[in-house]
């Protein structure tokens, strides 16, 4: 059957409108894809902070009698959460596990004390802090006495001593870089899952001292004194770290927002308030 040159010609055009069409919504170029979410998008979708931290860190975090997650960096992250408008949804790991689980976006933040490094800082990112630690090496007195130790000036002088520390920690790194430099022997370090494991570890004389840091080592002294129990000394002191929030190194905007609003709580003083309260 003959087809009139009319129907070809329309024929064509609907071709070639099709064609364009296809193409239009194909190309990046014409029509650019939506951009992906980011991090900030998906938490403010979400309503809360998903936030992943160890629970034996006192006074930054601890759990009370009946169970509940407590200390200074718990008000302080729901403070900043608050003025976010988000909740905050806390869940319990081990300190070694927090950082691979917020590199896998499987957690918004990490909260556990953690050191400003530049180690660290190559895989993750941080808020500004909000301390500045000491680092700390503590032993009972009366172990200090009987070997007779008032002060050690350097890290090398563990030589001969057992020292426990949380698995994860800059403590444990410090020491296993000593280690391997040869400047200390390899059985001077005991690494335990918490750091309430290394002071357990401590106090039943499995190893002679722990490497940790304040507030939480000051705490631990206070503690032991409030109820009685051996003195715990202070047998080696230093500067130390800043402490942040830390975030996967794609979560700029999230990042910001978080240390906007910690910027604004050390500002209206509510920040030294807070560790006032909790001996921080």
């Amino acid at each position: 059957m003959a087809v009139s040159k009319s129907v070809m010609a329309i024929g064509m055009i609907v071709i070639a409108i099709a064609a364009f069409a296809v193409g239009l919504f194909s190309s990046p170029y014409i029509m650019p894809e939506a951009e992906p979410k980011t991090m900030w998008d998906i938490v403010q979708e979400r309503g809360k902070l998903i936030i992943g931290t160890d629970p034996y860190w006192p006074p930054y975090q601890y759990l009370d009698e009946e169970g509940n997650l407590i200390g200074f960096e718990v008000d302080l992250i729901e403070m900043i959460a608050e003025q976010l408008d988000l909740t905050v949804e806390w869940k319990t790991l081990s300190f070694d596990a927090i950082i691979p689980e917020v590199k896998a976006k499987s957690i918004d933040l990490g909260v556990s004390g953690f050191s400003i490094t530049p180690e660290r800082s190559e895989v993750i990112q941080y808020t500004i802090p909000h301390s500045v630690t000491e680092g700390q090496i503590i032993m009972l007195n009366s172990t200090a006495v009987a070997k007779g130790i008032t002060e050690l000036t350097s890290l090398t002088e563990l030589s001969g001593l057992k020292c426990g520390t949380e698995s994860g920690t800059t403590q444990e790194a410090e020491l296993d870089d000593l280690i391997t430099a040869g400047d200390i022997p390899s059985d001077t370090l005991s690494s335990y899952s918490s750091f309430a494991e290394a002071l357990t570890a401590l106090k039943t004389g499995l190893i002679d001292c722990v490497y940790a840091e304040t507030p939480v080592s000051s705490w631990w002294i206070l503690e032991a004194e409030q109820q009685e129990e051996e003195p715990i000394v202070i047998i080696y002191s230093r500067s130390y770290w800043p402490v942040a929030f830390l975030a996967h190194l794609d979560s700029d905007i999230l990042v910001s927002k978080i240390s906007g609003a910690l910027a604004e709580i050390i500002s209206e003083g509510t920040l030294d308030e807070l560790k006032v309260q909790w001996k921080s």
